[in-house]
C-alpha cells in the first residue's frame, strides 16, 4: 500500500533530485567545495579518504564526479543562466507571495509546510532552502512558458465546472492500522490494546501488513478519499474522532483495526486562488514543454560546452 505521501514524494523525486543533485556538482566544481587540484598546481592533489594504506585522491573524486555528473551539471547551469537572461529581458520574476502559494500547495497533502519541509528532508536529503531554489526557477520557467498564452475567463469557468473539486482540499486523517487473518484475532488484540498496550508495538509484533508492520503500523497522512487505503478502513476512520480506535473492521480478506492519530482539516484556498491555479494549468497545456522551452533559450542565448569531453 503507497500512501498519498509516498506517491508525493515520488513525484517530487522526479522534479527535484536531479536538480539538487547537479547543485551540489556545481558547487564543488565552482570553488565552493574541495580544490579540484593541489594548492601549488604541482604533484599529487590531497587525500579525501583512505581505505587501509591506500589514499583517494582529490583528483580522483573530482574526475569521477564529473564523469559521472559533469554533463547534467553543466546543462543546469547553462539552463539556469539562459532563464535568467530571458526573464530579465522580459521583466518576469518570482515574487515571494507566489513562491510561498507554490509551497502551501506542493505542501497540502502533508498537512503543513513544517511536516512537508520535514519530509523532504528526511525521506529525501531535501533541504528547505534546495526546495525553495528549485521551485522557484521551475515557477519562472512556468512563467516564461505561459507569457503568451491567453487564457479567457469562460475557459477558466469551464473548468471549473467540468472538475469542480480538483483545487479544493480535502479533510485528511493520519491512520495506523494493524491487519490479522481472523476476526478472532482481531479481538483478541482490541481486548490488548483496551488493557492498554501501545498500539504501534502491537502492530510491530502481529499485523500481516508488510509496508506499515515495520513503521508501527502507519499508514500516514492521507485524504478521506484515497483509493490506495481499503474502503471499508477509511468508512470506519471516517466515523471517529482523533485519538480513537476501531475493530474488528472486515477488509477483503483479512480483519484490521485502524487508530486515527490526527485529523487535518485543510485551509480552503480563496476563489481567486483556485482560478489563477487553473488559469495556470490551462496555459501551461497551451505551451511547449518546459524541457523544450529549455533547450529553445539555450539556443537563443548561444549556449556552447567547449570542454572537449563533454557535448550537448
Amino acid at each position: 500500500m503507497m500512501t498519498r505521501q509516498e506517491k508525493g514524494l515520488w513525484a517530487t523525486v522526479i522534479v527535484l533530485t536531479a536538480g539538487v543533485l547537479v547543485m551540489g556538482s556545481y558547487m564543488l566544481f565552482s570553488g565552493e567545495g574541495p580544490r579540484a587540484s593541489s594548492p601549488s598546481g604541482n604533484g599529487p592533489s590531497p587525500a579525501v579518504a583512505t581505505i587501509q594504506d591506500k589514499a583517494i585522491t582529490e583528483d580522483e573524486w573530482v574526475r569521477e564526479l564529473k564523469k559521472r555528473y559533469g554533463h547534467d551539471m553543466l546543462m543546469t547551469i547553462l539552463n539556469r543562466k539562459a532563464v535568467a537572461l530571458e526573464a530579465e529581458a522580459r521583466g518576469i520574476d518570482v515574487t515571494k507571495p507566489e513562491l510561498e502559494a507554490e509551497i502551501d500547495m506542493m505542501s497540502r497533502a502533508y498537512g503543513s509546510k513544517e511536516r512537508f519541509f520535514a519530509e523532504m528532508e528526511s525521506q529525501l536529503g531535501i533541504s528547505e532552502e534546495e526546495l525553495r531554489i528549485e521551485t522557484t526557477y521551475r515557477l519562472l520557467l512556468e512563467k516564461i512558458a505561459t507569457a503568451d498564452v491567453h487564457i479567457d475567463e469562460q475557459q477558466i469557468d469551464s473548468y471549473l465546472k467540468q472538475y469542480p473539486d480538483q483545487f479544493r482540499p480535502k479533510k485528511q486523517l493520519n491512520l495506523s492500522m494493524i491487519e490479522v487473518a481472523s476476526e478472532a484475532e482481531a479481538n483478541q488484540v482490541m481486548d490488548r490494546l483496551e488493557a492498554g498496550e501501545d498500539f504501534a508495538d502491537l502492530a510491530a509484533e502481529v499485523s500481516l501488513d508488510e509496508y506499515t508492520r515495520g513503521d508501527g503500523g502507519k499508514i500516514g497522512l492521507v485524504e478521506e478519499d484515497d483509493p490506495f487505503v481499503p474502503s471499508e478502513l477509511m468508512e470506519a476512520a471516517l466515523t471517529l474522532e482523533a485519538g480513537d480506535i476501531a475493530g474488528p473492521i472486515r477488509l477483503e480478506d483479512n480483519y484490521a483495526i485502524v487508530y486515527v492519530e490526527e485529523i487535518v482539516e485543510p485551509k480552503v484556498p480563496s476563489e481567486e486562488s483556485i482560478r489563477e491555479s487553473v488559469r495556470k494549468q490551462l496555459a501551461l497545456e497551451q505551451s511547449i514543454s518546459l524541457t523544450e522551452l529549455e533547450e529553445r533559450l539555450r539556443e537563443k542565448y548561444e549556449a556552447r560546452i567547449v570542454a572537449s569531453t563533454v557535448t550537448l
